[in-house]
């Protein structure tokens, strides 16, 4: 497996590749990392973690019906 890795900062739609001619007519995996950008929607503090932020607010679900420990251990 060959890798290779390039940084950019993104200016318009179409973004040049490093070494073009190697990669042509190969199957490649393109990954996008943001570094140092918050997300907006993302309300939860970088100490917080899923559990807390259940813990801190629950939801609450109408008309559910748990299962029993024996329907949840059927196989």
């Amino acid at each position: 497996m060959y890798a290779t890795e390039f940084q950019t900062i993104i200016n318009e739609p179409y973004i040049k590749i490093p070494e073009y001619d190697t990669l042509k007519g190969k199957n490649v995996r393109v990954l996008f990392l943001v570094e140092n950008e918050s997300n907006e929607t993302d309300s939860v503090t970088k100490d917080e973690d899923f559990f807390e932020r259940m813990t801190k607010n629950p939801k609450h679900i109408k008309n559910v019906k748990f299962l029993s420990r024996e329907e949840a251990n059927e196989r």
